[in-house]
């Protein structure tokens, strides 16, 4: 839990040190749905934050998920909760649909009653569309992006949890 606590603060830091001048924000939640290798698909929910970096093109990108508890083998659960920290690279930032390219690392926690788990760092890549509602704030996405990942399991050879990931939601823009 405390190595979750220093990568969640040392994303904060990150896009705070890397913010563009004009600090124009992305707050938004969304829906998501996780399908894993080795572990059953969950829906969940998840928040993110998204901050210019040096044009409108280029955003720094942080958000966390929620899922719950996920079946492994016959009996086992596990919670996995993802982290991630990377850039999106927007074609029409200011148009009314915007598709964009995203990309980074993933912290994922891991942890079980039943057995000893190691959370791991892996990766994401991926795309989306924002639609932007006219006379807005408001931004309504939708993305689609490949995680990739293993953890270290006791008992178990190592837990493949890479699969797609689909997120959708609201966008805020300040």
């Amino acid at each position: 839990m405390r190595r979750a606590c220093s990568v969640i603060l040392s994303m904060g830091l990150i896009v705070l040190l890397f913010s563009s001048q004009a600090l124009a924000l992305d707050l938004y939640g969304f829906g998501s749905y996780w399908e894993k290798k080795d572990a059953d698909g969950q829906w969940g929910a998840g928040a993110g934050l998204s901050i210019p970096l040096f044009t409108e093109h280029f955003k720094l990108d942080g958000r966390a998920y929620y899922f719950e508890k996920s079946t492994v083998g016959e009996d086992g659960e596990i919670r996995l909760i993802p982290f991630d920290l990377g850039l999106q690279l927007h074609l029409f930032p200011n148009g009314v649909l915007n598709p964009y390219a995203l990309g980074g690392i993933t912290y994922v926690y891991a942890d079980s009653d039943r057995f000893d788990v190691d959370s791991d760092f892996g990766g994401y890549i991926g795309g989306g569309l924002e639609w932007a509602i006219p006379s807005s704030i408001v931004k309504i996405f939708g993305e689609a992006l490949y995680r990739y990942n293993q953890i270290d399991v006791s008992d178990f050879d190592d837990l493949d949890v890479s699969g797609f990931t689909g997120n959708v939601g609201l966008k805020l823009n300040f």
